[in-house]
């Protein structure tokens, strides 16, 4: 059994699913499972109060506006009904990939040079600090969105737009 300080991207926040992921019925793209915490925890208290226990599925398509589905597809929850803004989701600064502990698009550009955030997570994720689960509206690891901003950013530091 891997100890929580070897713990690698792919195995971070994983959610097992045991049912076929709905589609998106805005957009028909397929879900993602997510864990029921993950949703209870990053609703608006007005959603809370009529939320139901039952599978939730994450539509990371970045022009729709939901963000879970309900595993039978009647009960929608969108970027707007959530207490924080969607990574995948978002256009605008700020746009944030490390729930857990506060990273943005705009920390990532800024401190390229300076700091390593990427391992700076990844230290406070062997520490056991993570808490994607309630933390991340995916319910999954950020650090592929890290990864993600930071090979962009360089890319935009190359070409002269950082």
């Amino acid at each position: 059994m891997m100890s929580r300080k070897e713990v690698t991207m792919s195995e971070c926040c994983t959610v097992p699913s045991k049912s076929v992921p709905p589609t998106c019925p805005m957009n028909s793209h397929v879900t993602k499972p997510v864990g029921y915490q993950t949703v209870e925890h990053l609703v608006t208290p007005e959603v809370k109060a009529v939320l139901l226990p039952q599978h939730y599925y994450f539509c990371d398509a970045p022009d729709c506006d939901v963000v879970y589905v309900s595993a039978s597809g009647d009960h929608l929850i969108t970027k707007h009904q959530l207490t924080v803004r969607v990574t995948v989701k978002e256009t605008e600064y700020p746009i944030p990939l490390c729930y857990c502990f506060g990273y943005d698009r705009q920390a990532v550009h800024t401190d390229i040079q300076l700091t390593d955030i990427h391992e700076l997570i990844m230290q406070r994720v062997r520490a056991g600090a993570c808490r994607c689960e309630q933390t991340n509206p995916s319910g999954r690891c950020c650090l592929s969105s890290v990864a993600k901003a930071i090979q962009q950013a360089h890319a935009m530091k190359e070409q002269g737009l950082l």
